[in-house]
């Protein structure tokens, strides 16, 4: 889900009758709740062996969840347009705070989806930023390591952030109010309570690779 729809990339399997394109209803729709998703493939030999091998892990889709499937992708502009609003009146907000700590953060707005991961600069390393978070704070960052794999080389320095929750003004805030006038300032819109970590209203993400 481009921010602006007009640049809107084409599905892989719309280029290469070879290529697959893997879909979900839990990151533009976000519809994570349902665990629906679907491959597409213009080779039918090589979907008929994904549908055996399919047939090993799951018996089957629960039927509520496709039947809402298929209403939320009848209306999908409509959710998609609502869900691009989101982002596009959150994005200012989680702009302003990373300007305002520069010395702690690398930040780079996502071009599509809604989940970034900027770039952590303290000297005790993401991995014990985050740790130390959740410990005394109570507050949720998933380091990249988190989602590491032997495909490709995975960042050291970087978190994962959701930007679409609807209205994450309170939680963006410098974390005074939860005693951490001493340590490094963080969006309190990730925390677990509060937050956009996993964002449960509006466009999920939940599983976007970082970038490298």
């Amino acid at each position: 889900m481009e921010r602006d729809a007009a640049r809107t990339l084409p599905q892989a399997a719309g280029l290469s009758e070879r290529a697959l394109s893997l879909n979900v209803t839990s990151k533009s729709l976000g519809l994570p709740g349902l665990r629906i998703g679907w491959i597409t493939c213009r080779d039918r030999a090589l979907l008929s062996r994904l549908e055996r091998a399919k047939h090993y892990t799951t018996i089957c889709n629960s039927a509520p969840s496709e039947v809402l499937a298929r209403i939320a992708l009848k209306a999908r502009t409509t959710i998609l347009d609502r869900n691009r609003a989101l982002i596009a009146a959150n994005l200012p907000l989680f702009d302003t705070f990373f300007t305002e700590h520069p010395g702690l953060f690398q930040w780079q707005a996502p071009d599509g989806g809604c989940v970034a991961y900027p770039r952590y600069l303290g000297h005790d390393g993401v991995e014990k930023f985050c740790t130390r978070l959740a410990e005394e704070a109570g507050v949720l960052l998933l380091p990249a390591s988190i989602y590491r794999s032997e495909l490709t080389p995975t960042p050291t320095d970087r978190f994962r952030i959701g930007i679409g929750r609807a209205h994450p003004e309170e939680g963006i805030q410098t974390p005074t109010a939860a005693g951490w006038v001493t340590m490094p300032a963080v969006p309190r819109a990730c925390s677990a309570r509060t937050t956009c970590a996993r964002p449960k209203r509006g466009p999920a993400g939940a599983e976007s690779r970082p970038p490298r």
